[in-house]
């Protein structure tokens, strides 16, 4: 990879093996308090002039293509639909902690942009949502007050440093997203209800509030659930989500990034066909609270995607 190539440049100019000292000799609180001394001298050698150099090279920086206000409107009418469906909305923080991607789920850390003080910027909420809800859970039990389901939404500006040289997608964008915690009730019970929850009230989303004529939804297998689990999930949203057309993906490219399935709802609109939402069943909460009873199901949809296609921006 082009990063470990320079920083096998660097040891070479410097003679020690820089990597190791600063992830293996400093404290957390060292290693950021070096990053913002070097980041703060460097910035004062930046000249105005150079400032502007950098912003007009930096792809992170510039601004969304995309009518604003719009924008707002709609991500209002979205929190306001989704909170009458038991989605409660969520402010999340821009940045979250280290890791907060690449140690929960399957993601690159070189995906992410990290930042100093122990952070990185936000590139997933429903990551963020994970963390928030362990927290809650935690406290909770502490308390001796009983588990019960949770449900956040939130609409979210996410970060993304992989390059994607595709019209209209820019680095940052607004993504819609859903959570459900719980608890294993066994028989799939929790998870066939999370799920036909989130794509009833996703499917009705589209419907109603972006205007959506045609959409249908694809299950695509995925791995840890036992072969019994797939055909169960689809008699049961067949009967429960009848007017919606439900297609067995068994075909998809390999995927451990969900459990059990993954769920995709495609739109046809402006005659085109586009995978808006995706979600399913991960084990994030398992690992953040050490319970392998622990349940969450997750989605998100291009809100802003929905937007530019409208505006003919992609």
């Amino acid at each position: 990879m082009m990063n470990e190539k320079i920083a096998t440049n660097i040891q070479g100019k410097l003679g020690i093996d820089l990597i190791d000292i600063m992830v293996n000799k400093l404290s957390g609180s060292e290693l950021n308090s070096l990053l913002m001394k070097v980041f703060a001298m460097r910035a004062n050698q930046i000249s105005p002039g150079e400032l502007l150099k950098s912003y007009q090279s930096n792809r992170f920086a510039k601004p969304a293509e995309t009518n604003f206000i719009k924008l707002l409107h709609t991500s209002a009418t979205t929190l306001e639909f989704l909170l009458e469906k038991g989605f409660v909305p969520k402010q999340l923080s821009p940045l979250v902690p280290l890791g907060t991607c690449s140690v929960l789920a399957t993601v690159d850390q070189n995906k992410v942009v990290s930042a100093t003080r122990n952070g990185e910027i936000l590139s997933d909420a429903t990551n963020a949502m994970a963390l928030d809800i362990a927290d809650q859970k935690r406290k909770l039990r502490a308390q001796g007050q009983p588990d019960s389901i949770i449900k956040h939404s939130t609409v979210q500006r996410h970060m993304r440093a992989q390059f994607t040289n595709i019209k209209g997608f820019d680095p940052h964008f607004t993504i819609g997203c859903l959570v459900t915690s719980g608890r294993d009730k066994g028989n799939f019970n929790f998870e066939f209800a999370a799920i036909k929850d989130h794509l009833s009230t996703l499917t009705e989303l589209l419907i109603e509030v972006f205007k959506v004529d045609e959409l249908y939804v694809k299950l695509q297998p995925r791995g840890s659930y036992n072969d019994s689990f797939i055909p169960k999930l689809t008699n049961y949203l067949t009967s429960q989500l009848q007017s919606t057309q439900l297609i067995i993906d068994s075909d998809s490219k390999p995927n451990n990034y969900y459990l059990g399935v993954q769920f995709k709802v495609v739109i046809k609109k402006f005659g085109r066909e586009l995978e808006i939402a995706d979600g399913g069943l991960v084990d994030w909460t398992q690992k953040l609270l050490n319970d392998k009873k622990e349940r969450y199901c997750i989605s998100g949809f291009g809100l802003e995607l929905l937007n530019k296609l409208e505006e003919e921006l992609i």
